[in-house]
């Protein structure tokens, strides 16, 4: 299946754990891109046969799947 890019909220009182988290989140199959220790963010590649996991991985709060927003380029000006 294809790879989904993710990021993943953990919960407020686990900020503190952020590495046990992001170990069990690479256990469920997450490639971890970036950890953002101060503000509990981890962002990542997995799977999507494997996305579900993370959600149940504990310490997890939300689980966003990545979105690209391209706009349109600028128009000229007269």
């Amino acid at each position: 299946m294809a790879q989904e890019q993710v990021v993943i909220s953990v919960v407020d009182d686990q900020v503190e754990d952020m590495g046990s988290v992001v170990e069990a989140l690479r256990q469920a199959g997450l490639r971890v891109s970036e950890v953002l220790d101060s503000v509990g963010v981890v962002t990542g590649t997995v799977d999507g046969d494997a996305l579900g996991n993370l959600s149940t991985v504990p310490g997890v709060a939300e689980v966003e799947r990545s979105r690209e927003i391209q706009l349109p380029p600028d128009e000229p000006t007269y």
